[in-house]
């Protein structure tokens, strides 16, 4: 059809510009519709597979972190024999996700961490025990009296699974994770040793049985301290105060 339309503008100069202006006008109306559809919206939409091998950490232990950032139309599958994801979902989402990947799999970094788990009460103690509490604990627990139910300081790598057995069949069990790089809400990273205690756990012995007393997440910065409440009677007369304080690696 094009081949004719040429050809036969060769007949005289000015039929062939008026022809030619007609043929590139029909070009241009099929061309151009096809143009807009394949480029803004069809990529947009496109569907994408990508598998992330970790190298550092479990992929099951980013699952969920993966998968709060996926579309509806979005999947994961886990291999936890080949520690890999498989992500299927839009461009962009997979380019969210690969950000996250890299931060959360990182080389397991040295870690250090004082703990103590008091109790507090208001009750009378026939032999009172007067541990060293800030100011500040008091403001936030003030109790009475405090007793100290055990204290010690963890070295370890990020990734460790610690257990410390404590006075009156306490138990604390924590996992250290490294969050050294971290996006804000602002989207500005912020770098340096970053721990998230993941889980945290407190027990208390009962004969054969444990009861578990707690289970939280904590997320702390080197030098900073914090205090996690535990009740522990219903009166509110005691309670269990357990205090960590995240120190640089290399401290005495």
């Amino acid at each position: 059809m094009l081949m004719t339309k040429l050809l036969h503008c060769q007949r005289g100069p000015i039929a062939a510009r008026l022809c030619f202006l007609g043929v590139l006008a029909g070009v241009l109306t099929l061309v151009w519709p096809a143009t807009i559809s394949a480029g803004a919206s069809d990529n947009d939409d496109a569907m994408v597979v990508t598998v992330f091998r970790l190298q550092y950490v479990q992929a099951a232990d980013v699952l969920d972190s993966v998968q709060s950032l996926l579309s509806d139309e979005g999947s994961v599958t886990l291999q936890p024999s080949k520690n890999r994801l498989t992500v299927r979902d839009r461009a962009d989402v997979v380019e969210r996700v690969a950000r996250l990947v890299e931060r959360l799999d990182q080389e397991p970094q040295r870690f250090l961490l004082d703990v103590e788990l008091l109790m507090g009460t208001n009750l009378a103690a026939s032999t009172p025990q007067k541990p060293q509490v800030s100011a500040r604990l008091k403001k936030m627990f003030p109790f009475k009296s405090y007793r100290s139910l055990g204290s010690a300081r963890i070295r370890g790598v990020t990734g460790d699974d610690v257990t410390l057995e404590l006075d009156d069949g306490y138990r604390v069990t924590v996992v250290a994770r490294d969050h050294r790089v971290e996006e804000t809400p602002f989207g500005i990273a912020a770098r340096g040793l970053r721990l998230y205690l993941r889980p945290l756990v407190i027990e208390k012995r009962v004969g054969e049985d444990s009861r578990e007393l707690l289970r939280t997440r904590v997320a702390l910065s080197e030098n900073q301290e914090v205090f996690i409440g535990a009740g522990s009677s219903e009166d509110g007369e005691q309670g269990l105060i357990l205090t960590i304080t995240a120190r640089a690696p290399g401290d005495a």
